[in-house]
């Protein structure tokens, strides 16, 4: 017998790097799931978790700390999340209550519902301007083409970003995306922190012209925006605008890209959903539940914290894989179907509890819109004869290049 098969995968294995987590992630889950659903990787120092209940249960414990300063020097999160331990202006992503709570209630006053169902019509005008330019060419590379571009043009006009400075934006944001990269190199490092300081540098003068003379835009929003006679700071401002840009690129490319891919590789359910135009947010939601932008999440043990019936020391990193819980069979029969009319699509792609994605409704927004535009536009849309690959980008889960004909 082959000692490997026996093996419970762990370290690398259990990330973008190890070839099968990548492109066939429910075995490394399926493994675990049935020898160590609490499983402490001693590689990467981390406790990963795989199971759909203990997942939703860790995601709602305000117990456990999002906090990287509060764990232990050697942990995986300490070691992933060096730099934000060291930053004195946090993103929402890392802070516990009180200042959560706060920020996070400032925040919805201007990027809540409304806002985001105020821009659908805009939304669909840049997703068929996009598909406009793609008219006369054969082949095109939905990643390239239209999936990444469309969530960075909807952010910066929302944020009321000047088009020209549209590129720039585009750099920083794919400078950024290997933050949660537990293999950064001094030169990703340096990268990272170059492109880190020019996006802040240019939201910190744009936030100075508003705060002089308001817009209709989110920045103006924010600096607006009062709870409680409380109000957001420049760099709290600065940092939510710099979290809005990163997860709404990254994050919904991907999203659009799963949703789509899911779609040539099931053409019963495609052709489903050409017949019925209706089902596309149960599109949206099972890609979301099958292929999620986000596999996994973390916390942080501030006390002994005991999961079934493993005991986990204060300081650890506490690792929910987001899509392993989706893909349970616990929680879903015949979990990796990709089936549009499933009754219960419970996911945990936007995470859980207080902190639970800002950007949800807009990432699910631009999803429906995007794929129901290109599907729209190419009847006889299909796969082209290219490899596919997965993208090698830690935290995040979608394809480097996608390419398609109608």
């Amino acid at each position: 017998m082959d000692d490997d098969a026996t093996m419970v995968p762990t370290g690398i294995q259990l990330t973008v790097f190890d070839e099968v987590f990548r492109n066939h992630p429910h075995e490394r889950f399926d493994a675990l799931r049935g020898a160590e659903p609490v499983h402490h990787d001693k590689l990467i120092n981390r406790y990963v978790l795989t199971r759909a209940s203990d997942v939703a249960a860790v995601l709602k414990d305000k117990h456990l700390s999002r906090d990287p300063k509060k764990a232990a020097p050697d942990s995986a999160t300490a070691l992933v999340l060096a730099e934000a331990r060291d930053d004195p202006s946090p993103s929402i992503l890392f802070l516990d209550d009180p200042d959560h709570k706060r920020l996070r209630a400032l925040v919805v006053k201007a990027f809540n519902a409304h806002a985001v169902e105020s821009m659908r019509g805009h939304i669909a005008e840049i997703a068929d301007g996009l598909l406009d330019k793609l008219a006369d060419k054969p082949e095109f590379d939905l990643i390239a083409d239209f999936a990444s571009p469309l969530p960075i043009i909807v952010i910066a006009e929302m944020l009321g970003i000047d088009p020209a400075d549209r590129a720039d934006f585009r750099r920083w944001s794919l400078g950024l995306n290997q933050g949660f990269s537990p293999t950064k190199t001094p030169e990703m490092l340096s990268a990272m922190a170059t492109n880190r300081a020019e996006l802040r540098a240019y939201l910190a003068t744009a936030i100075e012209a508003r705060r002089a003379a308001p817009r209709n835009d989110l920045m103006s929003a924010m600096i607006a925006a009062e709870s409680d006679g409380d109000r957001m700071t420049s760099i709290e401002i600065v940092v939510m605008c710099e979290l809005l840009l990163l997860a709404g690129n990254l994050t919904t490319t991907d999203l659009i890209g799963n949703g789509v891919h899911a779609l040539m590789q099931n053409p019963t359910e495609l052709a489903k959903l050409r017949a019925r135009p209706d089902l596309i947010s149960a599109a949206v939601e099972e890609t979301l539940r099958r292929d999620p932008p986000v596999p996994t999440s973390a916390r942080v043990s501030l006390d002994e914290t005991i999961i079934d019936g493993v005991a986990i020391p204060p300081g650890s990193t506490i690792m929910p894989m987001l899509m392993a819980a989706s893909l349970d069979p616990a929680l879903h029969d015949d979990p990796l179907k990709f089936d549009l009319e499933r009754v219960d699509k419970t996911h945990f792609a936007f995470g859980g509890g207080t902190h639970f994605c800002l950007g949800a409704l807009l990432a699910k927004a631009e999803a429906e819109i995007a794929i129901a535009r290109l599907l729209a536009r190419y009847p006889a849309l299909a796969l082209a004869d290219r490899p596919i690959e997965r993208n090698l980008a830690p935290a995040f889960n979608g394809f480097a290049e996608i390419w398609l004909h109608g």
